[in-house]
């Protein structure tokens, strides 16, 4: 046995000896140790929110104190930056910080640690309170020790206050989404500056019991960034569930290897490039053809097609939801979604907007129920659009008006007798499902 751990046995030996001798003092130990107890219980169950707004306040007004005896003019960042020497963002951040009456969202304005020492360092040289310089470091490195024991790291802070703060979550989400869309760009080698995605709903002329969905597709300004990229385009079902119908082109041809991608050549990037179609089971693959598309140039691929009774125009034929959208498989800067519902379909039924995550598991249906953990709370929304189909126009896609008009044409369909749902998303997560669900009514 070892001399440490000889010295250890005597002194639990003299303790024990202690309160054998003393049961007084083994009395008041256990009342000492069942406060102690019923505080660190209280502290954990308190909301961490609560415990973080706390520590930041006594940060914010230390931070104010110190802030208040530096010897400036006004408390702008350039008056900082010539007295204390300190980098003008820096000083911006701080100054900020200190405006924001909410100390939650004083603290995610707040520079992480090592800044506000900076500040600490500079402003001790112009102040004879030192106590205020011990005072702000005190609860600096409280507040410092709370996110690291509770958050993980500094850098996790962000995320956990958008929990708390709605006003900073949306900057905070654009500004990682677009981190996200440079990396995926990057690692696939291509990118897009727009993915479009409309579906037309109008009742089928033969059967009343199903709607026919036409659909417009396509990405706008795509290109490679590296040489050689392979660029395939994920298109959805060849056979369109539950009624088998085949997914065909505007002219009414299949869309399989023979007959090609139903292209749009009226509004797409001319010459149009080369494409093969691949149908691999159910699902249609568009491959686009040698290396016209290079590190200088960007393509707009549009297409459409027509699936004849897609989807139940009541909850009686079948209560399978409609479900049109978009999968994010290029990578993309703006997503737009919408749907243009026929008057006389699903009439009083307003969409619910949903996005999955399709990592591992692959496309959601609305009706499987194992598929809500993979959905994903988001902060946009649907807009509706109303009946003008002037109104449906959008800054990304030119003649978007034209080529609504021009399907319709097409089909037969008149463009003015719909009503317009639209979900814009601003760097949409590659692998993301946005679906705009729609419950079929009730006779």
């Amino acid at each position: 046995m070892s001399t440490s751990h000889v010295s250890d046995m005597a002194d639990m030996v003299s303790l024990g000896d202690f309160f054998y001798h003393n049961p007084f003092n083994l009395k008041w130990l256990v009342v000492i140790l069942s406060n102690m107890a019923d505080i660190i219980t209280d502290q954990i169950s308190e909301p961490l929110e609560h415990r973080l707004g706390r520590s930041a306040e006594r940060v914010r007004e230390a931070l104010r104190a110190v802030v208040n005896e530096v010897p400036v003019r006004v408390q702008k960042p350039s008056e900082f930056q010539r007295v204390l020497k300190l980098d003008r963002s820096l000083s911006s951040r701080i100054l900020r910080a200190l405006e924001y009456r909410d100390p939650l969202a004083s603290l995610h304005r707040m520079p992480g640690p090592h800044g506000i020492r900076l500040l600490l360092r500079a402003a001790a040289k112009y102040t004879e309170h030192k106590e205020l310089i011990t005072r702000a470091e005190k609860a600096l490195t409280e507040l410092e020790h709370l996110v690291i024991s509770e958050v993980g790291d500094w850098k996790d802070l962000s995320a956990a206050l958008c929990g708390w703060l709605p006003d900073v979550r949306e900057p905070f989400e654009t500004a990682n989404r677009q981190a996200a869309f440079k990396a995926m760009s990057n690692v696939r080698g291509i990118s897009a500056e727009t993915e479009l995605s409309i579906t037309l709903m109008h009742p089928n002329e033969t059967d009343p019991a199903w709607i026919d969905r036409a659909c417009i597709t396509g990405l706008c300004r795509m290109r490679r960034l590296r040489a050689g990229a392979p660029m395939g385009l994920l298109h959805g079902h060849s056979i369109s569930p539950p009624t088998g119908r085949q997914r065909l082109s505007l002219e009414g041809q299949p869309i399989d290897h023979d007959h090609g991608p139903g292209l749009l050549k009226e509004f797409s990037t001319s010459p149009t490039p080369k494409f093969e179609v691949e149908v691999d089971g159910d699902t249609v693959h568009y491959l686009l053809q040698g290396s016209g598309v290079g590190l200088n140039s960007m393509v707009d691929l549009l297409f459409a097609d027509i699936t004849r009774s897609r989807y139940p125009a009541h909850s009686e034929t079948r209560k399978q939801p409609a479900s049109p959208g978009a999968v994010i498989d290029v990578p993309v800067k703006t997503l737009i979604v919408d749907v243009l519902v026929h008057e006389d379909v699903w009439k009083g039924v307003e969409p619910e907007l949903r996005m999955y995550d399709t990592a591992g598991r692959g496309l959601a249906s609305p009706t499987d129920a194992s598929r809500r953990l993979d959905r994903r709370d988001v902060l946009e929304s649907i807009q509706n659009m109303g009946t003008r189909t002037s109104g449906f126009r959008t800054k990304e896609v030119a003649r978007y008006v034209d080529m609504v008009q021009h399907v319709c044409d097409k089909l037969g369909w008149d463009s003015s007798k719909f009503r317009g749902y639209r979900c814009r998303v601003e760097y949409p997560v590659y692998g993301y499902q946005v679906a705009v669900i729609f419950e079929p009514p009730t006779l």
